[in-house]
C-alpha cells in the first residue's frame, strides 16, 4: 500500500536529547497504530545531537520548507550558537502564513524549570504547550499527531 507523507520537523536545542529521542519513539508507535492503517506516514526530521547546524543552514532551510509541521522544544532559550532554531522557527512560521507551502501548523514544547519561573523566548503566534518531563513531553506530542492526522485526507485507493 502506498503512504501518503507527511513531515513533521523537531527542532531541539542542546540539552533536550531525551525529548528529541521520545519524539522518533513517539512517532513510530503513532504511525504503526493510527496513521498507517490509514494510509499516512508521518515521517520525523531532526538534528543530530552532535551536529553544529550553522554548517548546515541552507539544507536545513530546505528541511523545514518542506515539511507540514513544526514542533520547537525549548527550555530558558533558543539555545546556544550551534543549536540555535530562532531563525528555523520564523521560516516555519513565514511557511505556515503561505498557503503555497505545505506547512500548515508550528507549535512550541516549552520545558518547564524546576523552579517553574523561567518564561520561553518570544514564540508569537503558535501554538504552546508546557511540558515538565519526558512522559509529558510524549502526550503533548501524540496529542498533536492525532490532531493532525484527523485533518489528513488518506489516498483513495485504486483498483
Amino acid at each position: 500500500m502506498p503512504y501518503q507523507m507527511h513531515r513533521v520537523f523537531c527542532a531541539t536545542p542542546a540539552g533536550l536529547e531525551a525529548e528529541r529521542q521520545a519524539f522518533y519513539d513517539v512517532m513510530g508507535e503513532f504511525n504503526a497504530a493510527e496513521a498507517m492503517p490509514r494510509g499516512i506516514l508521518m515521517v520525523a526530521v531532526s538534528l543530530p545531537p552532535t551536529t553544529d547546524k550553522r554548517r548546515y543552514e541552507q539544507v536545513m532551510e530546505e528541511n523545514v520548507r518542506a515539511c507540514r509541521y513544526y514542533l520547537q522544544v525549548l527550555e530558558a532559550d533558543w539555545g546556544p550558537p550551534e543549536r540555535n532554531f530562532e531563525r528555523d522557527f520564523s521560516l516555519a512560521r513565514e511557511c505556515v502564513d503561505d498557503p503555497a507551502m505545505p506547512m500548515r501548523e508550528a507549535a512550541v514544547l516549552f520545558k518547564k524549570t524546576q523552579a517553574g519561573t523561567a518564561e520561553p523566548p518570544m514564540a508569537c503566534g503558535s501554538q504552546r504547550f508546557d511540558f515538565a518531563g519526558v512522559e509529558e513531553f510524549r502526550g503533548i506530542v501524540r496529542a498533536l499527531l492525532g490532531r493532525w492526522l484527523e485533518t489528513l485526507a488518506a489516498p483513495v485507493e485504486q483498483a
